[in-house]
């Protein structure tokens, strides 16, 4: 996997699979799976959905719909022939969706930024029980017994801005996985890690006994951000139940989130208009 460093690369195809069964080749309109000796397509894996894109050559473009991680690490692009013909043993290049690309690394920074402000605001046992990184928006589920309050949420959400207006530098760092839990990073519930990981750092902590020490620390294979600032803006949109002791909740960064707080306002101002006052006095006219 190449895409830590890169989102375009060249690469040989390896195998094609047509209709469940392995084929030699595959011709325009075929929905086929195509596995490459390299890639910087990220596979689907720790809650962070598949790249799409585009695998050409001269004569040949596929357009790859999908990237699912399977055992042993092998990458398998979900793609749809749309011109010419594909043949194992082809030299391609492989370029990856940007503009989709990072949105996926914004939302998946900011779930580390909330992650890491929800254990301040609401205490030490607070876990990820299970992620969604998606191009628009993001979703994550923590062990806490009761529903968190609005105003828990709103210093939530003001703290992990905090971190985005640093501009501070994303690092990531392979070590064992051992030193890395043993240095304060944070193990995800259900993710299986090999001798040695990814550690991924951000940020650093305004408050409290981290105070100018880093302030998201955690095992993590997903993309990120260059720096925080990337993230452009954090706005949580939700939080409800998914089963006894465990909350969802909600977000969205960048232009997703302009473009929902922007609707917000117009609302407000719609209804601010329909009952004749100035947007400040709505609630109490209500």
């Amino acid at each position: 996997f190449l895409g830590y460093d890169t989102e375009r690369a060249e690469g040989v195809i390896t195998a094609i699979v047509r209709d469940g069964r392995q084929a030699d080749e595959a011709k325009a309109g075929d929905d086929i799976q195509v596995i490459v000796n390299q890639t910087p397509f990220y596979g689907e894996s720790g809650g962070q959905m598949g790249d799409t894109g585009v695998i050409s050559a001269d004569g040949l473009r596929l357009a790859v719909t999908d990237t699912q991680k399977k055992a042993d690490g092998l990458f398998v692009h979900h793609a749809s022939v749309e011109e010419g013909a594909l043949r194992k043993g082809m030299e391609v290049v492989l370029d990856v969706d940007h503009r989709r690309r990072s949105k996926l690394r914004a939302n998946h920074s900011a779930t580390h930024l909330i992650h890491e402000a929800l254990r301040e605001v609401l205490g030490a046992h607070v876990a990820q029980k299970g992620s969604l990184v998606a191009p628009d928006g993001l979703r994550f589920d923590i062990s806490h017994p009761k529903p968190v309050e609005a105003e828990e949420l709103e210093v939530v959400e003001g703290m992990a801005n905090e971190i985005v207006i640093q501009n501070s530098p994303v690092t990531t760092r392979l070590m064992a996985v051992d030193d890395a839990i043993a240095e304060g990073a944070m193990a995800l519930f259900g993710e299986k890690y090999g001798d040695e990981v990814r550690v991924v750092s951000m940020g650093s902590a305004l408050r409290g006994d981290k105070k100018g020490k880093t302030y998201s620390t955690e095992l993590c294979g997903g993309t990120h951000v260059k720096a925080t600032g990337d993230i452009g803006l954090v706005h949580i949109i939700g939080e409800s139940a998914v089963g006894a002791g465990v909350r969802r909740i909600e977000a969205l960064t960048g232009e997703a989130a302009r473009d929902y707080l922007a609707e917000q306002e117009k609302r407000v101002r719609e209804l601010a208009s329909k009952l004749r006052v100035q947007p400040s006095e709505l609630v109490a006219r209500v």
